[in-house]
C-alpha cells in the first residue's frame, strides 16, 4: 500500500506538475509497481445480472426502492469504470436557488384567516401558530372521492326550464255580492201570508214570496180599474178619450212602480176587481239567506224583509303578503282544493286585487271567483287556493339547496369531478316550483352543483382562498383597514322627517353595538327603544316618487320587530341573535335608502365569519375607527375579515 502511495506521488495527480528527477549522486528510484488487479470479467456479469433483475422486480415496488436500486447501479457502474453519467434534464431533480425557496408562513388553527410570515402567537386568541403550507392549497378544494361520499356530498345537474311561481295560501269561501239580492216593498202593509218559512229555503225567479194586504196598494188598484172601464166608451170625444189613456198610462205605471208584473195586471184587468192581496215574488233565483218578516207582521216601506243568495258562483277570499302580490293579477288561473273533499280541484281566477294593505298584517286581500254548480262550497268553509303564474319559460335553474346565501352574496360549489369543486359566485333570481332557484349569472347548463355538504366545502374553500391570496404575495399583516365604498342607494334623497329618523336608528343601535362588545346589556333597552320609534317614525314617512317604497322594503319592519326584542332581553346570547338580525335588515335597508349626509359619520359595514360561521358569518354597522365585534366582545374584539362603507345617499360612487 506504500509502495503504491509513492507511486501515485510520483505520477501525480491530473492537471499537478510532475516532480523533477532526482540530482546526480542520489540512488535511483525504485522501478514502479503493476497496476492493481482488476475484478475478474464473470464477477462483473454476475453483478450486472442481479442488478438488471432487482430494477425489474423494483417496478413494482414504491418509488423510494427504485431509486435506492438506481443508486446501487451506479455504484456499479463506477465499480466497472464506467464512472456516473448525468441523468437527462427533463430527470433531473429541480433544486430551488437560495432566492427561490418558498416561503414559509404560519396560521391559527382557531382563526385560519390569520396568516403571518413569522412564528408566534394568535394576534386574536394568542394560541400558538402553527406552520402552513401554502404549496397544498389552490382555489379549488380537492377532497378524496372517499371522502365524498362519508361526509354525503351530493350533485345535481344545472337545468333549463320554466320559472314557474306557486303562490300556496288559505282562503275562505264567501257570497258573490254581485248576486245577492234584498226583498223589500215599496208601500207599507201587513203580511197575510208567507211563503218562505226559514232561513236557506231555496227559491225560484218568480215564485211568491209572501201576500201583503196593502190600503195604498189597493187604492191604486181601484183607481186603474177606474180608468180602464172608461176605455169601452166609443161615444167620448177625442180630447177626452187622450186624457183617459194618459190617465190609464199613469195608473198602470204607478202599480209596476209597486212591483206588480205585468200577468198580475192582466189577470186584474179580465176579472175587473181589485185584489185585497198581492204577492211578492222573487226577483231571481237562489236561498234565502236572511229573514225578517213573519205571517201578520206589519211592515213599513223599505223595510228588509228576505235576503236571497245565488250560489252558484263563490268568491274566494285570500291573504297575501306584500312580496307575493307582483306574482299576482286579474285573470289569473287559481286552484283550489278542500281538505275534507279528498281528490276533487275546483278552478277558477282572479277577479280583483284590494287597493290597500293591512297595516298590522301586512296582508293584501285578493279575491277569487269559482264556479259552484252543486252547491258543495258554502260561505264559510276554509280551503287551501295555488295560485300558479309562468315567469318565464326557459331560464337556468338549480336546485334551491345548491346556493349558500351568506345576506351579502350567493355562492354555489361546482363539481369538476374526481373530488374537486369550485366555488361560484352567483346571481339568482326568483324561486321556482319544486324547489328550483333561477340562476341569472355564474352557472351554466350542464355543470354538476353541490346539493348536499356544501356548507363543509364552504369552510374548506374559505381557508383555501385565504392561502391563494397569500401565496400570491398578500400577507394578512399588510391588510389595511380602510373600507370602499360599494354601490350607490336607491334613493337620490331623502325628506328631512326620514334623515332625522334614520339618524336616530343609528345612534341607538350604535349604542347598543357599543354595549355588546364590552360584554354587558346595562342600559341597552333605551337605545333599542330609541332605534325602535325612530324605524316607526320612519315607515310612516311618504317618500316623494314611490308611495310603494315601504312597501317594497320590508327591511324596515323587521327592524323595528328586532328592536323591540331587544328592549325586553335581558340574555347576552340572545340579545346578540337578535342584534344580528336586525343588522342584517338595517344594512339592506341603508344601502336602499343611503346614509344621510347629515349624519356626518360614515357607516361601515364589518363582515364577522366567526358568528353563525355555518351560515357563512354575519355582519354588524359600526363607525369608521377601530374593529369592535359586538358578537364576542372583549374576547376577539377584532375579528373580522371584510370591510365596506354604506353609500350616502344621492353620492356618486367614485371613478
Amino acid at each position: 500500500m506504500a509502495q503504491e502511495n509513492e507511486e501515485r506521488k510520483a505520477i501525480g495527480a491530473p492537471g499537478r506538475p510532475v516532480a523533477p528527477p532526482p540530482a546526480s549522486g542520489s540512488l535511483p528510484e525504485p522501478p514502479p509497481s503493476p497496476p492493481p488487479p482488476r475484478p475478474r470479467m464473470s464477477f462483473i456479469l454476475g453483478v450486472v445480472v442481479l442488478l438488471a433483475g432487482a430494477l425489474i422486480f423494483g417496478a413494482f415496488w414504491s418509488d423510494e426502492v427504485k431509486s435506492t436500486l438506481a443508486r446501487a447501479n451506479e455504484a456499479a457502474l463506477a465499480l466497472l469504470g464506467k464512472g456516473h453519467e448525468s441523468p437527462p434534464a427533463a430527470e433531473a431533480e429541480h433544486v430551488h436557488a437560495p432566492g427561490e425557496a418558498p416561503r414559509q408562513y404560519y396560521t391559527c388553527g382557531m382563526h385560519p384567516w390569520v396568516i403571518l410570515p413569522n412564528p408566534g402567537d394568535c394576534p386574536i386568541c394568542h394560541m400558538k401558530l402553527v406552520p402552513l403550507d401554502p404549496a397544498k392549497y389552490t382555489t379549488e378544494v380537492v377532497i378524496n372521492p372517499v371522502m365524498t361520499q362519508s361526509i354525503g356530498v351530493r350533485i345535481a345537474p344545472v337545468v333549463v326550464g320554466p320559472v314557474t311561481r306557486v303562490i300556496r295560501t288559505v282562503g275562505s269561501v264567501d257570497y258573490n255580492e254581485t248576486m245577492v239580492r234584498d226583498v223589500t216593498l215599496k208601500v207599507g202593509g201587513w203580511i197575510e201570508k208567507l211563503h218562505v218559512n226559514y232561513v236557506g229555503q231555496p227559491v225560484k225567479k218568480d215564485e211568491p214570496l209572501l201576500d201583503i194586504y196593502s190600503p195604498d196598494l189597493y187604492t191604486a188598484q181601484e183607481e186603474y180599474l177606474l180608468v180602464f172601464k172608461r176605455k169601452a166608451d166609443a161615444a167620448a170625444p177625442p180630447e177626452l178619450a187622450g186624457m183617459d189613456q194618459a190617465l190609464r198610462d199613469s195608473a198602470r205605471k204607478r202599480l209596476e212602480n209597486y212591483d206588480l208584473s205585468a200577468d198580475q195586471i192582466r189577470r186584474m184587468e179580465e176579472s175587473g176587481k181589485a185584489e185585497r192581496t198581492v204577492a211578492l215574488r222573487s226577483p231571481f233565483q237562489g236561498l234565502v239567506v236572511m229573514r225578517n218578516v213573519y205571517e201578520g207582521m206589519r211592515v213599513d216601506a223599505g223595510a228588509p224583509l228576505l235576503r236571497i243568495a245565488d250560489l252558484s258562483k263563490v268568491w274566494i277570499m285570500v291573504a297575501l303578503y306584500e312580496y307575493q302580490i307582483p306574482f299576482v293579477q286579474v285573470g289569473q288561473q287559481a286552484v283550489m282544493r278542500l281538505p275534507y273533499v279528498p281528490g276533487v280541484t275546483f278552478e277558477g281566477k282572479v277577479t280583483y286585487i284590494y287597493p290597500f294593505l293591512n297595516q298590522e298584517s301586512r296582508q293584501v286581500r285578493v279575491r277569487l271567483e269559482f264556479d259552484n254548480p252543486n252547491l258543495v262550497l258554502k260561505p264559510g268553509m276554509y280551503a287551501s287556493v295555488e295560485l300558479r303564474s309562468t315567469l318565464a319559460s326557459e331560464r337556468v335553474l338549480v336546485p334551491r339547496e345548491a346556493v349558500i346565501d351568506t345576506g351579502v352574496r350567493q355562492v354555489a360549489y361546482v363539481s369538476l369531478g374526481e373530488g374537486r369543486f369550485e366555488p361560484r359566485e352567483v346571481r339568482v333570481g326568483v324561486e321556482a316550483e319544486g324547489g328550483m332557484i333561477e340562476i341569472l349569472d355564474g352557472l351554466k347548463p350542464g355543470e354538476m352543483v353541490v346539493t348536499s355538504g356544501e356548507f363543509l366545502l364552504d369552510s374548506e374553500a374559505r381557508l383555501r382562498e385565504a392561502l391563494a391570496k397569500l401565496v400570491k404575495g398578500d400577507l394578512a399583516a399588510d391588510q389595511k383597514a380602510a373600507s370602499v365604498v360599494e354601490g350607490t342607494s336607491e334613493l337620490a334623497s331623502l325628506p328631512d322627517p326620514a334623515a332625522k329618523a334614520i339618524e336616530g336608528v343609528l345612534d341607538g343601535y350604535f349604542r347598543i353595538a357599543s354595549l355588546l362588545a364590552d360584554d354587558t346589556l346595562t342600559g341597552a333597552a333605551e337605545p333599542a327603544r330609541l332605534a325602535a320609534e325612530n324605524t316607526a317614525a320612519l315607515i310612516k314617512t311618504e317618500i316623494p316618487g314611490q308611495p310603494q317604497f315601504w312597501a317594497k322594503h320590508t327591511e324596515a319592519a323587521q327592524v323595528r320587530g328586532k328592536a323591540l326584542e331587544l328592549v325586553a332581553i335581558t340574555d347576552l346570547a340572545r340579545a346578540r341573535e337578535a342584534f344580528a338580525d336586525m343588522s342584517v335588515a338595517l344594512g339592506k335597508l341603508l344601502r336602499a335608502t343611503g346614509v344621510p349626509p347629515s349624519y356626518g359619520k360614515k357607516v361601515e359595514e364589518l363582515h364577522c365569519p366567526m358568528y353563525r360561521e355555518g351560515q357563512g358569518g354575519t355582519i354588524w354597522l359600526q363607525p369608521g375607527g377601530d374593529v369592535r365585534n359586538p358578537y364576542y366582545g372583549k374576547g376577539m374584539i377584532g375579528c373580522f375579515d371584510r370591510r365596506t362603507s354604506l353609500p350616502v345617499t344621492g353620492a356618486k360612487p367614485k371613478m
